[in-house]
């Protein structure tokens, strides 16, 4: 198997960097309010419970995320030749750290059916934000 190394020509600027972090929130913000309303239509119950009874402060959680994403991709691309692999690893990690809660935290109307819902919003978010940044990234710089 070969593995092919990536190098790319130019490093982004401030600008390149503040539209591709304000693409990669409103898509994903997008994504998610889409998956929300959806998964509320089908299991209206579940936004009973405290993080889905909200598409603002739904919103808000996944637009703050995109942008610290891109900011950590950002300061990664200007230490590494190749950040993405890094970055990847991170996301992965935060992924997983951000569902714990969900499950955990004594909220009113917590169930099982809400939690995972409220866990898969938190997946959705994170293809999306690092698709958008790793692409959108990718394509600017050159690659």
């Amino acid at each position: 198997m070969t593995t092919i190394q990536m190098q790319l020509n130019t490093q982004l600027d401030r600008n390149q960097w503040v539209r591709l972090g304000a693409v990669t929130a409103v898509v994903s913000v997008m994504a998610v309010l889409i998956v929300q309303a959806v998964a509320i239509a089908i299991w209206p119950d579940i936004a009973l419970f405290k993080p889905l009874d909200s598409y603002a402060r739904a919103a808000l959680f996944t637009a703050i995320p995109a942008i610290a994403a891109t900011a950590l991709l950002a300061w990664l691309a200007r230490r590494q030749a190749d950040p993405v692999p890094a970055f990847l690893k991170i996301a992965a990690v935060v992924l997983v750290l951000s569902i714990i809660p969900d499950y955990l935290l004594p909220v009113a109307y917590k169930t099982f059916l809400a939690s995972t819902v409220t866990a898969f919003l938190h997946v959705v978010a994170a293809v999306v934000t690092v698709f958008v940044l790793v692409t959108g990234y990718r394509r600017q710089a050159g690659a």
